[in-house]
């Protein structure tokens, strides 16, 4: 009877690794899947150019010291 016990509790600790084993293989392999944006981006030459940002693009000269 004891023998009995001891195969039962190898083949369920070798049970369980091998789950673990197959678990850890199955989610390293898992990609991870991007969604896309709700609204696609408008290409930057397309795009329309605010008059303050041309206003910060120049350098300021009138302060040199």
């Amino acid at each position: 009877m004891n023998i009995m016990r001891k195969n039962f509790a190898l083949a369920m600790v070798a049970l369980l690794s091998l789950t673990l084993a197959l678990a850890a293989v199955g989610c390293g392999q898992k990609t991870v899947e991007e969604t896309p944006a709700t609204e696609p981006l408008p290409p930057a030459d397309n795009m329309m150019v605010d008059s303050t940002m041309m206003d910060t693009t120049h350098t300021d000269t009138t302060m040199q010291h």
